[in-house]
């Protein structure tokens, strides 16, 4: 038996002991599945190309020998887990390989799950040799030998026993950099509400934009010596730029950096690889980009015992 029931919509017919289903929830579903056809229909069209390729070559290509060496030189024999399952890994790592090759861009590449495991690992080892002693009874010294988010997690869990001295000295020295949301935390402590630490250029002019501080000026430091050399890079030198670009009381010392003003981004892909590729222009307060120029100290210095030379320089 079925039931008729009438509404300002129209006419629903249902059966016994059911609700009946609003017109404009049956509308808002019809239109909703017809849009995600379209949308699908525009995606596989739009990769039609790729995906042919991808059949030809994975599925059917005859000379297996040949796809054999590509795939153990371009992703290592052990992870090889079949021919259309790694194809997308393949061409990412052949692309990135020719970019490299052009543009002689040596962070846009592909991790393979054993060499993005390492990266890891190795990144939580270097943070781990961060550390933070008293030099004299005014000034204390830090050594951040990256920017990550342990290395980050160090200085906030130490900031109070910064804040008890007068004076630091930084070591930034082979400071190779690292994410650059880590080393707006740790300046954010230095720097007060709206100072600029620095600005981020993309392809796309809608999501370039300029850095503020979120911080409240923590650390009320008399002077800082921050140490480089020229193996300080990427992020570290963001952290000198935009502590220098707002305050006058810092001073740097050693050897000019190593000039990286450009960003990376790092998206996990499937079965443990990841991707890495140059998105973005880096630039300090001023939008000063030191991209293949670096920082050149306030004070040059080449002699056995900088952090002696430093608590000179803070005397």
């Amino acid at each position: 038996m079925l039931c008729l029931y009438f509404n300002k919509g129209g006419l629903l017919i249902k059966p016994p002991n059911t609700k009946p289903i609003p017109v404009r929830r049956y509308r808002f579903f019809k239109y909703g599945f017809f849009l995600f056809f379209i949308l699908t229909a525009l995606l596989l069209y739009s990769n039609y190309n790729y995906m042919a390729f991808k059949f030809l070559i994975a599925d059917n290509y005859i000379f297996t020998d040949a796809l054999d060496q590509l795939y153990d030189n371009t992703i290592g024999e052990e992870n090889v887990k079949g021919y259309r399952r790694n194809f997308d890994d393949v061409v990412i790592s052949v692309v990135t390989e020719k970019i490299r090759s052009i543009n002689q861009d040596r962070y846009t590449y592909l991790y393979t799950p054993e060499h993005y495991r390492l990266s890891k690992d190795m990144e939580k080892a270097d943070a781990a040799t961060a550390r933070v002693e008293e030099l004299t009874s005014e000034t204390v010294y830090m050594l951040l030998p990256n920017i990550s988010d342990d290395t980050k997690d160090f200085v906030l869990s130490n900031k109070q026993t910064l804040s008890k001295y007068k004076n630091l000295v930084l070591d930034l020295r082979s400071n190779y950099g690292g994410l650059l949301a880590d080393f707006y935390k740790i300046a954010e402590l230095f720097t007060k509400r709206g100072d600029v630490l620095g600005y981020e250029k993309f392809r796309m002019p809608l999501i370039t934009h300029m850095v503020k501080s979120g911080g409240n000026g923590y650390f009320k430091f008399d002077k800082i010596i921050i140490l480089q050399d020229e193996n300080t890079a990427s992020a570290a030198e963001g952290l000198i730029l935009s502590l220098k670009g707002n305050s006058d009381n810092i001073s740097t010392m050693g050897a000019d950096t190593f000039g990286k003003g450009i960003g990376q981004i790092t998206v996990p892909l499937l079965d443990g690889f990841a991707v890495k590729a140059t998105v973005m222009l880096v630039a300090g307060p001023g939008d000063v980009s030191i991209h293949g120029v670096g920082i050149e100290p306030d004070i040059a210095y080449s002699g056995d015992d900088i952090i002696e030379a430093a608590l000179d320089v803070i005397r």
